[in-house]
Formats: C-alpha cells, sequence, structure tokens
C-alpha cells in the first residue's frame, strides 16, 4: 500500500491535457529530441529516470526488416508497428536494465519499472524514429493520451502513445503497458482504449516472442 501511494502523484499526473505532437510533449517533459542517432528512455515512474540511448546499425537492420517490403495498407502497418514496439524494447531493456520490467503499474514497483507515464513516453520515441526512419506511409505519430478520471467505472488514469491514420483521420492507441517487456504493443482505436479497454491476457516472460511475418 505504501508504494501504491507514493506512486499515486505521477499516476495522476497523466491527467494533465498533453500537446498534441509528440516534439511538444517531449519538450513538455524536459526531454531531449529523439533522434536516429540518440534518444531519451524513461524508466522509474514518471520518467524518474532518463538515459540516452543508441542502436546499433545491425538493430536498425532488424526494424527495417519488419517493414520491408512497405505496407500496403493502414491495418498492415499497424501490425507492423505493433511488433516494432516490442523489438525496440527487448533491444533496449538490456541496455537500460529494463528487460524484467513487469506488466501494469502495481505490480513490482522498484528500479528499472516502467508505469504508463514511461511506456507511452518511450513508445512515441519509438514511433517518432519510425517514421523519420520513413516506415510510416498510413499513420502520423500524436503525443500520448489519457483515459480518465480516477475511479470512474473503477478505472485508474491511464495514458498511451497514438497514432493517427492519414486517410481516416481514426486515432488508434499504442499501448505497450498490458505486457511484460518485449511484447507487441497492443493497437487499438483510441475511443475503445479510452472507454477502458483491456486485453483478454497480460503476456508474461517465457513466452515466444516470435510473430509471424
Amino acid at each position: 500500500m505504501r508504494g501504491l501511494l507514493a506512486a499515486l502523484p505521477l499516476i495522476l499526473s497523466a491527467c494533465s491535457l498533453p500537446p498534441a505532437t509528440p516534439e511538444n510533449y517531449l519538450q513538455t517533459k524536459g526531454l531531449p529530441d529523439a533522434t536516429l542517432a540518440s534518444f531519451p528512455h524513461c524508466y522509474n515512474y514518471g520518467c524518474d529516470k532518463v538515459v540516452q540511448v543508441s542502436l546499433k546499425e545491425e538493430d536498425w537492420q532488424d526494424i527495417e526488416a519488419l517493414f520491408v517490403p512497405p505496407s500496403q495498407n493502414a491495418e498492415e502497418e499497424r501490425k507492423r508497428i505493433s511488433r516494432a514496439i516490442g523489438l525496440f524494447e527487448r533491444m533496449i531493456g538490456p541496455i537500460t536494465g529494463t528487460q524484467n520490467d513487469v506488466y501494469g503499474t502495481f505490480g513490482n514497483i522498484g528500479t528499472g519499472q516502467h508505469d504508463c507515464i514511461d511506456e507511452s513516453t518511450n513508445t512515441t520515441i519509438y514511433l517518432s524514429l519510425l517514421a523519420q526512419k520513413g516506415y510510416l506511409y498510413f499513420h502520423l505519430v500524436s503525443a500520448p493520451d489519457t483515459r480518465s478520471p480516477l475511479f470512474i467505472s473503477g478505472r485508474w488514469p491511464h495514458r498511451t502513445a497514438v497514432i493517427i491514420e492519414k486517410s481516416s483521420k481514426a486515432a488508434y492507441g499504442v499501448d505497450s503497458w498490458f505486457h511484460d517487456n518485449g511484447f507487441d504493443a497492443e493497437i487499438v482505436p483510441l475511443p475503445a482504449w479510452k472507454e477502458g479497454w483491456k486485453p483478454a491476457e497480460n503476456l508474461r516472460k517465457g513466452r515466444d516472442f516470435s510473430a509471424a511475418p
């Protein structure tokens, strides 16, 4: 309970309305720009700890392989984005000591753990990097969004990264918080996510990370 109360101010901070662009969002968090050469990584709840991360060329080649050949439609691109977020986590976890991050917020409060603010911030950064690489043809990257208020329908405030489908303008939550570090992100229509959507199960380590192309 003490850990829960300690984390509460960070969770409540998710209720503020985020700016519309990922660049402005990072600025409000006091984080440096995300570039292909180096980008920030948040952990320890509410971006309490931030480290700069760089990926190797072979890492970028593995990410690129998820998007070659180019996606044929928005649905296919979302599936590839989902897998790419999991791949980013598997690459970056050992670098930052967050590879043992468990799903959710209250299951394991401590060093190397992410809350939804960390997860949504990191995922927004990964999405920005994919856009910089030119892999996103059908989507734009937005700032994270929040569902609230506290305790309505038994839900805590929660935050997710967001992408916008260019043709339909439909918004989708890109949420990696529901599973242990390294699993594919959940991508669902943002209105459903804001109503309290959650997956049927929380995926845990020890299971197969591989996904069909």
